[in-house]
């Protein structure tokens, strides 16, 4: 296992250097490999499992799948096989399309756990005399159903010129979220980091119907949706799998001062990039203070969980 997450790193980091250096067929091959690669194993852990996984992960399942596809046609845009005019579609599947819907798939279950409303559950063991309730079935379907209405409108919006199907995709996204994370219920576990994914998933939200609603400003309002929704839930996620992996009491979530750092100087970046078409002849001095703020606020928050890591797994720890 080891060796595979070694392997899928140099992919990744090689795929990172040819589009630094723009080597576009490269790249985007490589990164071809990296996503199956990575589909692959997540495919074989899946055929063994013993426990279940929970229902909205069919929607990560689809999202793998979004990312896919926009890999392969950003790829075949780049060896020519099919004309640059699919390229908006090849990006926004990986972005309004794969990160959107792991968000909504891995979000569904660890929101709500986040915030303080539900414990881990206990899991359904596979076995053939334990077979899947007709409610969680039905359950899966849902949410299966949910995750090809977000596909369908990405490839019928960026395809096809179908644009109102925007608001099909806020709808259902929409509809995901308001019935796994409850967002309208604050946060029973009052800490920074669940403050973050309880703002996160209010602005995953507001961008979609912001991008529906004002197609003009589709670029600008989609940086609510990559800083205010995407950025956060990183830093809360990103926050939690390092204290709890590394040993650490949960209690240094509580009044995280990196974290809030980290969200306060992403949030300033969003507004930042959101007002750079308002401003006038301070256009690009807009983008880059979002750009430097973002980039400040991740490179804080990253130091901080480095030196964790780095104390917790140090010799002399």
């Amino acid at each position: 296992m080891l060796r595979q997450q070694y392997a899928l790193a140099a992919l990744v980091t090689a795929c990172a250097l040819a589009f630094e250096f723009q080597f576009f067929v490269f790249g985007q091959t490589a990164f071809v490999f990296a996503h199956a690669m990575l589909i692959t194993l997540a495919a074989r852990r899946f055929v063994r499992r013993q426990l279940d996984p929970p229902d909205t992960f069919v929607l990560a399942g689809l999202g793998l799948m979004s990312g896919a596809l926009g890999a392969l046609i950003n790829a075949a845009i780049a060896w020519n096989v099919i004309a640059p005019s699919w390229d908006l579609l090849g990006r926004r599947l990986l972005t309004e399309g794969m990160v959107l819907l792991l968000v909504l798939g891995i979000g569904g279950f660890l929101g709500p756990r986040l915030l303080g409303f539900a414990q881990l559950p206990q899991f359904v063991r596979v076995g053939p005399s334990e077979a899947l309730s007709a409610i969680r079935n039905m359950r899966v379907r849902i949410y299966a159903l949910a995750g090809l209405a977000v596909l369908l409108s990405l490839v019928g919006e960026y395809g096809f010129g179908f644009s109102a199907l925007a608001f099909l995709r806020a709808a259902v996204a929409s509809a995901v979220i308001l019935s796994t994370v409850q967002p309208w219920r604050l946060p029973a576990v009052r800490t920074t980091l669940a403050w973050c994914v309880w703002t996160a998933h209010w602005f995953v939200i507001l961008s979609l119907w912001l991008v529906a609603a004002a197609p003009r400003y589709r670029v600008d309002f989609l940086h609510v949706l990559f800083i205010g929704g995407f950025t956060l839930l990183i830093f809360a996620v990103g926050t939690r799998v390092t204290l709890s992996h590394g040993g650490y009491s949960l209690s240094k979530e509580r009044g995280s001062w990196p974290l809030r750092v980290a969200v306060a100087a992403g949030l300033i970046a969003m507004l930042a990039r959101v007002g750079a078409p308002f401003s006038g002849f301070t256009y690009f001095e807009h983008l880059a203070l979002a750009g430097l703020l973002w980039i400040g606020g991740v490179l804080y928050w990253g130091s901080y969980l480095f030196g964790l890591i780095h104390t917790r797994f140090s010799p002399e720890a």
